[in-house]
């Protein structure tokens, strides 16, 4: 049986009412309604794990309540991303009737830190937008990406979400974005930032999903306690914890594809062939089956006693190394000496 995507994940609209320092930066141009209908049922055909439709600012689409409905009907699990910002009762509602899930991205527990991250928005409103979809159920999890002026936050969110009612955080790393090297963590930091993650769990009872395939391995290490939260958040497989490049897609806002949501690489565009010949392209590709596999790795992660845990994260090894095969510059376990110096 031909292999399945973990997920898909689609940025179905360039259009943002913010201007935010993480942002990677989008492609301008969106499909119209006949062709993101089309690619709803590609999708469907490709029976993914679940389906996450993002933006920009996925509430900004006026089609978008559509294109869920369709998505639904299509039995496919969907997670709604947004930055909360646009959210109202009528939305909600709406929402709720559909089934969607719904994340809203936080990158602050802090009104400073949020506000000069996610320039244009107020951090009373998205806390108050965030209370309202928790009581009414449809909020699933706060996203929360990781930052050098926000990583020390990190129990204030997890005291956030439990101060709203919410089980749930994912925290997310950091990929390519303008002044990105000064913006993403180091070893030492990440190393800080999943022992404050699993001590903020422990101390508030909230779940966290962290999307870093040395995650697990940094745990092992430090010898941290963790759970992992019973139910999917839509950004973290739950049946691997390694890097998944290449094994879900990502469909850029004017149909680009690629292997991650981060990559530097295109594997086609849904304007000049369907999705699901993409995705049968991309099993099919020697070089894309070579940056799937562990054994592909070079440096310390070829030695690496974690390796098939992880594999390492290629989108930003590539960023850094411009080597698809290299270890992650980043990685606290190949960084173990400058994560142990106090």
């Amino acid at each position: 049986m031909e292999k399945k995507p973990y997920l898909v994940d689609w940025a179905i609209t360039h259009q943002c009412n913010l201007k935010c320092r993480h942002c990677r930066g989008m492609r301008v141009g969106e499909m119209d309604s006949t062709r993101a209908k089309e690619i709803i049922n590609e999708i469907a055909e490709l029976k993914p794990g679940w389906v996450i439709i993002e933006g920009g600012e996925a509430l900004l689409r006026k089609d978008l309540f559509d294109i869920l409905k369709l998505a639904r009907q299509k039995g496919l699990d969907v997670h709604l991303i947004s930055n909360g910002t646009l959210l109202n009762v009528e939305i909600r509602t709406i929402l709720k009737q559909l089934g969607v899930k719904l994340m809203i991205s936080i990158d602050g527990a802090t009104k400073e830190t949020y506000e000069s991250i996610r320039r244009g928005a107020k951090f009373e409103k998205v806390v108050r937008a965030a209370k309202e979809a928790a009581s009414d159920g449809l909020l699933e999890s706060i996203n929360f990406t990781l930052m050098k002026d926000n990583y020390l936050e990190i129990p204030g969110i997890m005291a956030l979400a439990a101060s709203i009612g919410l089980k749930r955080v994912t925290f997310i790393g950091l990929k390519s974005c303008e002044s990105y090297e000064n913006e993403l963590l180091s070893a030492k930091e990440y190393a800080e930032a999943i022992r404050l993650a699993c001590d903020g769990a422990v101390k508030t009872g909230v779940e966290f999903y962290f999307d870093e395939p040395f995650f697990w391995p940094v745990v092992k290490e430090q010898k941290l306690q963790v759970g992992l939260p019973t139910a999917n958040t839509g950004i973290v497989s739950q049946e691997t914890n390694a890097c998944i490049f290449g094994e879900y897609l990502f469909i850029e806002p004017n149909g680009e594809v690629k292997p991650c949501s981060f990559a530097p690489m295109v594997l086609g565009n849904v304007k000049e062939k369907s999705l699901v010949t993409i995705w049968q392209d991309n099993l099919a590709s020697p070089l894309m089956e070579r940056i799937r596999s562990y054994t592909s790795r070079t440096g310390n992660c070829k030695s690496c006693k974690y390796l098939t845990d992880c594999k390492g994260c290629r989108s930003r090894t590539f960023v850094l190394t411009g080597d698809w095969f290299a270890a992650d510059p980043v990685c606290p376990i190949y960084n173990k000496s400058e994560v142990n110096t106090k």
